[in-house]
Formats: C-alpha cells, structure tokens, sequence
C-alpha cells in the first residue's frame, strides 16, 4: 500500500512538471509570435541589406539568414516565404545551386503545409531551374512539370506557358525535337492572346528550331518570322529582349544555310556581328562568328577567313569558359579540318568530348564519339560508352515523354470535360430560351385568346344590351304609344267615355310588365325570393303558375353568372308564355341530378309550330344564353298541344 503511495507521488510530481513546462513553452512560443514595431523593423532592414549589391554575397547572405531566423522565432509565415524566396535566389545567383535546392524543398514544405499554391508553385518552379543549372535535367524535368499542372489547376496561364518553355528547352538540349516541338505548341496555346511577348517568342523559337532539327526548312523559317514579327515597336522590343531579338535573327541564318542560301546567311551573320549591342554579349557574339566561319565553309571550303573566324570564336569561349560555347566551337573546328587535317580535327573532336562530359551534354558526348570513330579505331571502353550513352539518352527522353504524356492526357481530358461542360451549358441555355420563349408565347397566346373573348363578350354585351333596348323600343311603340295615341284620340270624341278609365289602367299595367322584364335582380340569399317572385308576377285570373321544388335546389353552390342566365332564361319564357301561348296553367319544376340541374317547364297554352320556334328570337338567345354555361335547352311545341322545354345546366 505504501508502494502504491510513493508511485503514485512520483507520477503527479512528473505530470506537473511536464503541464508546467508545456505551459512555460507555450506562453514562449505565444511571446515569439508577437513582434513589436521595432522588431519587425530590424527584421526588414536585415532584409533590405541582403538586397545590396554594394555588399558581398556572404554579408548579404548572413543578412537574410538573421532575417530568416526572426521570421521562423516570430512564426509568420509571409516572412518565412519572404526570407526563403529570397535565399534560393540568392545562392543561385553565386552558383551554389545544391543548397538553392535545400532552402526551396523548404519553401515547398511550407507551402504544402498551408496549402498555398501560389508558393507551391514557385517552390516548384524554382527546383526545376535550380536542377537544371546543376545540370540534373531528369529531376528539373519533373520539377517544372508539376509546377505546370499546379498551375493550369489553378488557371494561370501566363506561369503555365511559362513552365512549359522550361519543359520545351530541355527536351531540345536532349535531343528530343519532335516532343520539344509538341510541348511548345501547347505552351503557344496558354499564351497567343496574353501580354507575355517574350516568352511566346521563346516557344515559337523552340518550335523553329525543332522544325530546323528535322530538316523541315519552310516551317522553321515561318516560325522564325512569326518570332522576330512579334518585336513590332519599341515596347515590344523591350519586353521581348533586344539580345533575344539578335538570337532568333541568329538562328534565321542557320535555317537560310541549310536551305542553301548561303550568301544570304552570311550577309545576315556578317550584320550581326557588326552590331554593338550583340558586340557586348560576349557568348551571342561568339555565337554569330563561329556560325559566320562554319557558313562560309560551307559555301566555300577554301575561304581563309573561317578558320580565323572559328578560332577567334574558340579563343573568346576559352577566355569566358563556356562549356557549352565550346562544345559548339570544337565540334565546328573538327568539321572543318576533317578533311584538310585528321589531327586537328581528331584534337577538336576528344576537346569536345571533354567538355560535352564536364557539361553532362549526353548528345553533345554522342556527336564527339561520333567524330573520333570516324577519325582514329575507337577502344572498346569508347564503343561500350557510346552505345551506353545512346540507351540511356534515349530512355531519359521517352521517359520525359511518359511523364509529359500523362500530363498532356490530363490537359487534353480536362480541355474535353471543358468542353462537354460548355456544351452542356449551351444546350441548357438553349433549353432555357426555348423555355423562355415558350412561356412568352403561350402567355401572349393567352392574351390574345382572352382579348378576343372578352371582345367576344363585350360584342355579346353590346348584342344583348341592343337587342334588349330594341325590344323595349318595339313594345314602347307596339302596345305603349299604340295604346296611348288610341285613347287621345277617344277623350277627343268624348271626354266622359268610361272606356278611358280602363283603358288608363292596361296602359299603366302594361307599363309595369315591361318594367318587370327589365330590370335587376340579387343573386345572393334573396335569389330564391326574386326568382319565385318573377315567376309568380306571370299569373292572372286567367293563369295559374305552379312552382315546384324550387327551395329543393342549393342554390349557394351555383355561381352568380349561372344564377343570371337561369333568371333570364326562365323570364324569356314567361315573356312568350304571357304574350304567345294563352295558357292557363304553367308548371315550372326544378329538380337536382348528380351532373348538375333539370329545370322543366310546360304549359296548357296553344303551342307554337317548329318554324315559329326556330324563328324566335327570345328562344334562341335563351338556347345560347344555357350554351355559355355548358348547358342545354330542349323544346317541344305543336299547334294546340301547349309548349315543353327543359333546361339543363351543371351545378
């Protein structure tokens, strides 16, 4: 039991101990990540310092580390980048590019770790350039490739075009013109309608000289043309580089000599070589005289000045140690002498050789062996590094290829998605405007169709508010002013007739029929009332009207418009009965049915004949009145046989 106390004391004593230190480091690290504005200022002018050219480039280094280590102990990430773009830039530039590679793996690392693409990419970037200068071009090849699709992911054109002149530039140094060729034609693509003069020409550049590797002049040239056409003004000069300008003119002499128009190559070459800008540029210049010396062997193997010409180009390339100057120089100097003299030739031929393996040119190594088997036997450790170097350049350019393959399927794929997209979108849009249009038509088919009812209607309402005032106009005139003039012209013969009276009387309830027949009505509770009222007001002493289950039918559940055609219809009929039939009895019955209501009238009066029905006014517009309301109106009359109808409308 007492053990157990003592182990027990022991891990608290250790569990306190490590939360205090961690307490302890945390509140540190919280004090590191808060700089005060002087701080912050002696770490930038740190900074500043490193960017001196006055100093040397350890004290600007030094500079930046110190400022590098304030940014890591602050914990701000913008400086860290800030620091580290900053160092891998700075060592590349004194050429210690091994440790340029270290500080960006740094920069990729912590890029990766915030996610941040932008710096994932210039990380990336920065690694294939920095392998490329150290002659690591397997590595570099891989580099700039992913920071090409970094970049199409992200949709920068301008850096992916970029990268991919970076991809194009190395298959050509390997030889692989045909896939130098294809990569720079995709770079073209990103960047044909961007600002970026100088890097388009670039790859125009890269396609023309693939095209002069092949052997197909016609388009070198156009793409020569197309390149230097690009330096149009000032401006464009500027941004492409006036060096870069003199470079393509530089290589339009190398197409112009292998279509064996000489004089016109080394008149160009000779321009060149006259111009005081190229004049500075020590490896351009040499470039331009080595090419001037080679032509104009070419074209005449007995000149005497492209020896001078060659050697002086040899000579400034020897003073600068251009390896790869004079790899050129040598390969052209064992060329020439290769008939004249097989010792220099042979001299020039290993010198290019020895160079070519300081500078881990494999073709360059290839083309120099090639040279001495013709020269001298070859020993069989240069026939074995002979075919080993071929394998393996040809292996580091299909593997180049494979990489660069898969890349340009996931380009090409993504280009078809984009397309697919966009079409899918189109289609969609189409659909949407048909959509659009469709609805607009109908609505506008709609409208017109209502506008022509309602006009429609409104005729019908002129119609019936005509046919109604001429009715009117006709039993005004017909029983009223008829009645009227006969009973002034009675009181003329005599005054005191007892005729007048009576005759006053029909006048006046004449008077009140038509009134009766004309005027409005409610449609809400009192419907039943007035409905039953109007049929009521027909009978006299010498007609009797029954109505029957009237109270039976819901009339709530029947809209107004249908209650007014009922009133009216039914008053139609009354009006004929009163004027027409001499009916003493009149039944009207109303009756519910499950697809709406049956209204059934009959009377005992004298009957009409079917011409008179057809001929009849009131009954057709009653007849097209129950029509409107998806009804039906029936009749039945013969001479002395009374009158039938039946109305039949749904509820």
């Amino acid at each position: 039991m007492k053990l157990w106390r003592v182990i027990s004391s022991f891990y608290l004593i250790v569990l306190s101990f490590i939360l205090c230190s961690t307490i302890t480091g945390f509140s540190q690290s919280r004090m590191k990540n808060v700089l005060s504005s002087s701080e912050l200022d002696d770490l930038l002018e740190y900074y500043e310092l490193s960017k001196a050219d006055s100093l040397s480039s350890q004290e600007r280094l030094q500079y930046l580390n110190s400022f590098i280590e304030g940014a890591l102990s602050s914990n701000q990430d913008s400086l860290i980048y800030k620091g580290l773009m900053r160092k891998t830039w700075l060592l590349s530039k004194i050429k210690q590019y091994d440790n340029a590679i270290k500080y960006s793996h740094q920069l990729y690392d912590l890029a990766k770790k915030n996610k941040d693409t932008l710096y994932i990419g210039y990380a990336l970037t920065k690694l294939g350039r920095y392998h490329k200068n150290n002659n690591e071009l397997i590595e570099a090849f891989k580099y700039f490739n992913e920071s090409f699709k970094i970049n199409r992911a992200v949709k920068d054109s301008l850096k992916a075009g970029q990268n991919l002149l970076y991809l194009a530039n190395i298959q050509t140094f390997l030889g692989d013109y045909s896939g130098s060729k294809t990569t720079a034609i995709d770079g073209v693509k990103y960047l044909e309608n961007g600002s970026d003069l100088r890097t388009l020409a670039g790859l125009y550049h890269r396609i023309s000289v693939a095209n002069l590797e092949q052997k197909s002049y016609p388009e070198a040239l156009k793409y020569n043309t197309r390149t230097i056409g690009l330096a149009k003004d000032s401006t464009s000069i500027r941004a492409i580089g006036v060096n870069n300008i003199l470079i393509f003119k530089n290589t339009k002499a190398l197409i112009l000599a292998r279509q064996g128009n000489y004089q016109q190559a080394i008149n160009l070459l000779k321009t060149l070589s006259s111009d005081s800008i190229l004049q500075q540029d020590k490896r351009e210049y040499t470039r331009v005289l080595n090419n001037l010396g080679y032509i104009q062997w070419l074209e005449n193997n007995e000149n005497k000045e492209s020896e001078e010409l060659l050697l002086t180009a040899l000579k400034i390339r020897e003073d600068l140690k251009d390896i790869q100057g004079l790899i050129s120089s040598n390969y052209s100097l064992a060329k020439y002498y290769f008939d004249k003299n097989k010792v220099k030739s042979l001299s020039h031929a290993e010198a290019e050789y020895y160079n070519a393996k300081q500078r881990r040119s494999l073709r360059a190594i290839l083309e120099a062996l090639g040279l001495i088997f013709e020269l001298r036997e070859a020993t069989s450790e240069e026939a074995k590094e002979f075919k080993q170097i071929h394998n393996e350049l040809r292996e580091i350019n299909q593997s180049n290829r494979e990489i660069y393959a898969v890349t340009r399927y996931e380009n090409d794929k993504l280009s078809n998605e984009n397309l697919i997209l966009k079409a899918e979108t189109a289609r969609k849009e189409r659909q949407r405007v048909i959509y659009l249009f469709t609805t607009l038509f109908l609505i506008l088919g709609g409208g017109v169709v209502f506008y022509m009812f309602r006009q429609q209607y409104k005729r019908e309402k002129i119609r019936e508010v005509y046919n109604a005032e001429a009715r009117i106009s006709k039993k005004l005139h017909d029983e009223l002013a008829n009645d009227v003039y006969q009973l002034m012209t009675q009181m003329q013969n005599d005054q005191s007739d007892p005729e007048v009276l009576d005759k006053l009387e029909e006048i006046y309830h004449s008077t009140r029929d038509i009134s009766r027949e004309y005027n409005s009505f409610r449609t809400g509770k009192e419907y039943v009332t007035e409905l039953s009222g109007m049929l009521s007001s027909y009978s006299s002493n010498g007609t009797k009207i029954i109505i029957k289950d009237i109270e039976e039918i819901n009339w709530h559940a029947i809209t107004p418009e249908k209650k007014i055609i009922v009133h009216r219809s039914l008053q139609e009929l009354m009006v004929n009965m009163k004027k027409h039939s001499q009916a003493a009895i009149v039944a009207i019955t109303f009756k519910k049915t499950p697809k709406g209501i049956v209204i059934t009238y009959a009377d005992t009066g004298i009957g009409v004949s079917a011409e008179e029905i057809i001929y009849s006014n009131g009954l057709r517009n009653t007849e097209n009145r129950i029509k409107t309301i998806g009804g039906s109106f029936i009749f039945d009359s013969e001479k002395g046989k009374g009158f039938k109808a039946k109305i039949n409308f749904p509820t």
